[in-house]
């Protein structure tokens, strides 16, 4: 008889687990740094919370695409040590339950300003110039197909800015250089900060409608935010102005904003966010021939891939090593959080 082996005293390795995905090939950069520091990365898509609870089981780390980790899932995982957010925004996280349960939050809120400001203007243009409509027409074989009577010149009009944030500012940036004159709403911000960068401030949400011919918005979704954009504030837009929205969703009422399109004042609409994702097949919105719809693709770029997801790897080695991670990273509730492991 065969001695009986004895059960490994080994600790084991700090685990970090995405329940959103399909694909474990994707997190190859993540794992290529994570896992030679002695971590373990997992990858499985859950389709319930209940499910996502199983997998965090024996996580110490949640790597967050656009998942619900709310109270009631905290409160089923003790070993849970810290919530990484691939992105900017938290609004899908429940930071005060985290800092409760001990967890740390970290994001990456400048990861991707460029490309969301680029991929707002580009949505701008397109709907201004009817690229869309223009390729499709072209396709059908009709080489001149689209009315091009109704084009904004957009150079010598003016942007409304709604957030002069970090990608609201590069927005800036951009709608100047094309000729655009821009005002911004942000109550949040002093004078100096508009006059910083050649922006007139709006005093309110209400005088920046009445005075843009076009609007962007880039603002957080928080509770204020939400539905910010409703029927009051169509209804205060210029005929013919267009609306683009690179933020979230919810902060547009999407039945009002399909009212708006059929009945005015909207000439159009760039959307890359939306109330529910992915986008409803019978979502009324696919029907406006003004209105491009991209799916939530404009934090992407090769670059901005690459740096968010080396500096998750990073993030995770950190906090598995003892030290606070905000060399990589922005820690929401660095300050009033007590971690479950020391950190220096």
């Amino acid at each position: 008889m065969l001695p009986r082996m004895a059960e490994s005293t080994a600790p084991r390795p700090f685990l970090a687990v995405q329940t959103e995905s399909p694909d474990p090939a994707w997190f190859e950069i993540e794992r290529g740094i994570i896992e030679p520091a002695g971590g373990r990365v997992l990858v499985q898509r859950a389709a319930s919370q209940d499910e996502r609870a199983e997998l965090l089981r024996d996580a110490q780390a949640v790597l967050v695409g656009g998942a619900k980790i709310d109270r009631p899932l905290l409160e089923r995982l003790p070993g849970l040590e810290l919530i990484i957010r691939y992105g900017v925004g938290v609004d899908t996280l429940d930071i005060p339950a985290a800092t409760e349960h001990g967890v740390v939050v970290a994001h990456y809120p400048d990861f991707c300003q460029p490309e969301v400001a680029n991929h707002a203007l580009m949505l701008l243009l397109s709907v201004a110039r009817k690229a869309v409509l223009h390729d499709r027409s072209i396709r059908a074989g009709a080489y001149r197909g689209v009315p091009l009577q109704v084009s904004p010149p957009l150079t010598g009009q003016t942007l409304g800015i709604v957030a002069l944030g970090a990608i609201g500012r590069e927005m800036t940036r951009r709608a100047q250089a094309v000729g655009m004159n821009v005002i911004a709403f942000d109550p949040y911000l002093p004078d100096a900060a508009f006059a910083q960068h050649g922006v007139e401030r709006a005093p309110t949400l209400d005088a920046l409608l009445e005075g843009a011919d076009h609007v962007s918005i880039h603002a957080p979704l928080t509770p204020e935010t939400h539905h910010l954009f409703s029927h009051a504030q169509f209804t205060r837009m210029r005929p013919g102005a267009i609306l683009v929205n690179t933020a979230r969703g919810p902060i547009v009422d999407e039945a009002a904003l399909v009212q708006a399109l059929r009945d005015g004042p909207l000439g159009g609409a760039g959307l890359d966010v939306f109330e529910v994702e992915p986008l409803p097949a019978d979502s009324p919105l696919r029907e406006f021939d003004q209105v491009v719809l991209t799916p939530h693709s404009a934090f992407y770029s090769e670059r901005s891939n690459r740096n968010i997801k080396e500096r998750i790897g990073r993030t995770v080695v950190a906090f598995m090593e003892g030290r606070w991670p905000d060399e990589f990273a922005t820690i929401p509730n660095r300050h009033e959080v007590r971690p479950k492991r020391p950190l220096r």
